[in-house]
């Protein structure tokens, strides 16, 4: 505000300034050409001053949003307040959070993936994200990647915090004859054999 007065201020100097030359000089005489210059150049560097200051920045700023602006509005996140609260440590909240959103997106892996990290490793209740990975691979049918890493990381927890064995066998196996001749088959059969090896 206080810029705009300065301006207004020196806007009002310089205009009298110039209009006091051209009304008290008579433009005939060339004497009078001389002493009008010097005001001209007055106002003419202020006028590109204000350009420069004002007018330029603003055309500049108009010119790079419409090349680089998409005018597209940015949707929210849907996963963000539950990253939130589990960063602050609201281990509860997020997965209270990630399960709103499966409800809303149910073929979404990655809330169903967050719900069951959280029950594994913050809350170490290994058979708690059991039965959430089930729930989610039963829910409706899975693209071949997503159920293959579900039945996966099913066997990991059923072998490395259960110590069961005989669950962890049965998956890899249901994943050899689910998906044959994917990766997802070699994995699981590589996993049985080194299984066998120990």
């Amino acid at each position: 505000m206080t810029k705009w007065i300065v301006h207004g201020i020196i806007f009002l100097v310089v205009a009298g300034i110039v209009a006091a030359t051209f009304i008290t000089t008579d433009s005939s005489d060339d004497a009078s050409a001389v002493t009008q210059l010097p005001v001209l150049l007055l106002a003419g560097v202020y006028l590109g001053v204000l350009f420069v200051v004002y007018i330029l920045p603003a055309i500049t700023e108009k010119a790079t949003a419409a090349v680089l602006d998409s005018n597209e509005l940015v949707e929210a996140d849907p996963l963000h307040d539950a990253r939130a609260a589990h960063a602050r440590g609201d281990y509860q909240d997020a997965i209270d959070v990630y399960q709103e959103v499966t409800e809303n997106d149910p073929y979404n892996r990655l809330p169903w993936v967050e719900m069951a990290k959280i029950q594994h490793d913050n809350l170490e209740a290994p058979e708690a994200a059991i039965i959430t990975l089930r729930t989610a691979l039963e829910s409706h049918e899975w693209p071949v990647n997503d159920a293959a890493y579900f039945m996966g990381r099913l066997s990991e927890i059923y072998l490395e915090d259960l110590e069961d064995r005989e669950s962890c066998v049965s998956i890899l196996q249901q994943m050899i004859e689910i998906f044959p001749e994917t990766r997802h088959s070699a994995n699981a059969t590589h996993k049985l054999r080194e299984m066998e090896e120990i």
